[in-house]
């Protein structure tokens, strides 16, 4: 991730990425995320009201940017306790999307020279916005996550040291306050651990995958459901119709999980968004692995590709087709694709899903799910916010061509489309009655 070496994600000790990836397993737990499941009905209350009045307006929605917006308020929300209020604010809301893509561009670019952003971050920013304005983006952003980690020090440094840090503090959105408190309570994190460079690192890391990897997945699944409305969307609507009184229910996720086609979409939407285009190095720090009659030694370096495997034919039949029933019980070939598929979410396993296989693979790949590391907290996002959206709204495909503005033809360590893009668009045409889902 870009300039973020002592983030979880560009932890290259095995030991120290357990340590780290640990002190926010709390934060992120489907214990801890249950307690945020109102806030994120409240955030799709607020989308909600936005399509309304795109309706009225008949202005486009352009998918991508609209649930960018939705995902950081949600997560920040969520993870740093404040609100960033971009559904509320389209200027704001353009604003961050740029920022987002600014890194993704950029990250091809620091991959390969690592010297590029420390140096930034001592630039003063507005000759930094003259010369190289997307940098300055991701500089800015740096700076605020740094000035909310130094906020975050002062108070853990004037808690009574005999009072356990998180019981002390006031319960709000989360019972670990929010990402820094969570870091900064570790029992098993040292003190350096607990630096200012590094949790503003873990910040960034947290804000700007936990944000953009969602939003990607949500605009595919939109995309491909209003593709296929005669097909995927129409049985999504009816399974919806069985557990929704009308579109402002409330329902638990655990409920949703059950919903047989609902967690088919969800998986096949990840699938086919396939969004990490990088290869995911690994190393095995004490067993030799063994592939294909090979012997790795210990300590050597594999890496793979996710995205030619979730697009691989001789796995997935017509891997570029949208499928949700690929993932039903009633597909015999779902043990072996299940083999092969990298998101592992172990509550998604309902009447749809084949048990074991998820778990298997949790191994393979320490990015294995890319909706980023939060992943309880994303299928909650995903699985809330799809059926609000087609419990309510009609949508129509305005001026999206698939292969210019869906597809990922850009390795920028996820799937960019391509530059002549803009954006995933849709008209809202229709608003359903509050009494019942049509």
């Amino acid at each position: 991730m870009t300039g973020t070496p002592n983030g979880v994600f560009g932890t290259v000790s095995h030991e120290i990425h357990r340590k780290r990836r640990a002190a926010l397993g709390p934060f992120f737990s489907k214990a801890t995320v249950a307690t945020s499941e109102s806030m994120i009905y409240d955030k799709a209350n607020i989308l909600s009201q936005l399509l309304k009045r795109k309706l009225d307006t008949g202005a486009i929605v352009e998918l991508r940017e609209t649930f960018l917006a939705l995902t950081t308020d949600t997560l920040s929300r969520h993870a740093f306790d404040q609100p960033s209020d971009l559904l509320s604010d389209e200027l704001a809301a353009v604003e961050w999307k740029r920022t987002i893509k600014a890194i993704a561009i950029l990250t091809p670019l620091i991959k390969q020279f690592t010297w590029i952003i420390p140096l930034a971050l001592k630039i003063p920013l507005a000759p930094l916005r003259v010369v190289v304005p997307d940098l300055a983006r991701i500089v800015a952003l740096r700076r605020d996550l740094y000035n909310q980690a130094e906020i975050a020090l002062r108070g853990a440094a004037s808690q009574d040291p005999h009072k356990d840090p998180i019981s002390s503090r006031a319960k709000s959105q989360s019972a670990y306050g929010n990402i820094f408190q969570s870091i900064l309570s570790s029992k098993l994190l040292p003190p350096q651990e607990k630096e200012r460079d590094r949790i503003t690192q873990e910040a960034f890391v947290v804000l700007v995958a936990g944000g953009e990897t969602t939003a990607r997945v949500l605009t595919t699944a939109t995309y491909h459901l209003v593709a296929n409305r005669d097909t995927a969307l129409s049985r999504l609507k009816e399974e919806l119709a069985t557990i929704f009184v009308d579109h402002d229910s409330q329902v638990d996720v655990k409920d949703l999980e059950q919903l047989p086609w609902l967690t088919a979409v969800i998986k096949e939407s990840l699938r086919i968004t396939a969004l990490v285009t990088s290869r995911l190095p690994l190393v095995s720090p004490v067993e030799a692995l063994e592939y294909g009659g090979w012997q790795i030694p210990v300590g050597t370096p594999v890496s793979m590709t996710l995205r030619d495997v979730l697009l691989d034919p001789s796995i997935f039949t017509e891997p570029m087709k949208f499928l949700p029933e690929r993932w039903l019980s009633d597909n015999p070939d779902l043990p072996r694709i299940n083999q092969a598929y990298p998101y592992v979410y172990r509550a998604e396993v309902g009447p749809s899903s084949s048990d074991a296989p998820l778990s298997e693979v949790r191994g393979r790949c320490h990015c294995a799910n890319t909706v980023a590391q939060n992943s309880s907290f994303a299928m909650a996002e995903l699985y809330i916010v799809i059926a609000r959206l087609f419990c309510q709204f009609d949508l129509e495909i305005y001026d999206t061509i698939r292969e210019r503005d869906v597809d990922s033809v850009r390795d920028c360590f996820i799937g960019e489309s391509s530059p002549e893009s803009l954006g995933v668009r849709m008209k809202v045409v229709k608003e359903k009655s509050p009494a019942g889902i049509e």
